[in-house]
């Protein structure tokens, strides 16, 4: 089954099946369903994951400005404060601490039927500071195009949440193509670009874990350790100053050994 499914599915997806079986078999094993189980000893074909190329801030800003008016500030929002498009389909104005520069998500719009529902997983639910490109953003969004009775940010002319589909392909696409980004960028880049400029000004990956949402740094660390600036200098200045430390002489006047 595996070397069969090998044929067809990605090293990833394929991965994440037989793990699903494997807890399926180690349940029917503990309940005494089965003697034991068959999924063992299996050579998965390796899963390289292609490194992150995140988006810089002139390509995020010409995207939006490749958009209509109206959907513009969906690519500030997004890009800065590291939303998944369910979570920034599904912003409601009073999520939005203006006063206190924050943006709290406790609930994203549902994939197919644009409900609102919880957040993908319990650290979903946080509080994201507003940067002052957001607030300028959503602060001219709202005077143009004032949230729904329901309080949603960006909605159709039925005061319904945009359907991902939709804003993907119809919205987001052709904006894509129009600022001449690579091919194939989707939403989620702006995530990715989010997590790139917070790394490269020195934010921890903890730190970074929580503004995503995500359960652990792990994952952060996978996805973009890459990114995590270089500490060459540092590396050597430790090893040096403890094999060679500075003089009472050079700290006083300032000068190494």
């Amino acid at each position: 089954w595996a070397t069969d499914r090998a044929q067809v599915l990605a090293p990833s997806t394929l991965r994440k099946l037989v793990s699903t079986l494997q807890s399926i078999y180690s349940a029917a094993v503990l309940d005494r369903l089965v003697g034991s189980s068959p999924v063992v000893q299996l050579t998965l074909p390796a899963a390289h994951r292609e490194r992150i190329v995140p988006l810089t801030v002139d390509q995020v800003r010409a995207l939006a400005e490749s958009m209509a008016p109206k959907y513009r500030a969906m690519v500030y929002v997004q890009a800065g404060l590291g939303l998944r498009v369910g979570e920034l389909l599904g912003l409601q104005v009073q999520n939005c601490d203006f006063l206190g520069r924050s943006v709290r998500i406790d609930h994203q719009a549902d994939r197919d039927t644009g409900e609102m529902v919880p957040p993908k997983t319990r650290q979903s639910r946080r509080t994201i500071p507003m940067p002052k490109v957001v607030a300028n953003e959503l602060a001219a969004h709202l005077a143009a195009f004032p949230a729904s009775p329901t309080g949603l940010l960006f909605h159709t002319a039925t005061d319904r949440p945009y359907h991902q589909a939709f804003y993907g392909s119809q919205v987001f696409a052709p904006a894509v193509e129009k600022a001449k980004l690579p091919a194939g960028s989707t939403s989620h880049d702006l995530r990715h670009h989010y997590a790139s400029v917070l790394l490269a000004a020195g934010e921890s990956v903890v730190a970074v874990a929580e503004r995503l949402g995500h359960e652990n740094a792990t994952l952060v660390l996978r996805v973009y350790g890459h990114l995590v600036p270089g500490s060459e200098e540092r590396t050597r200045k430790a090893i040096d100053t403890a094999w060679d430390p500075p003089s009472a002489d050079s700290v006083r006047t300032g000068r190494s050994s």
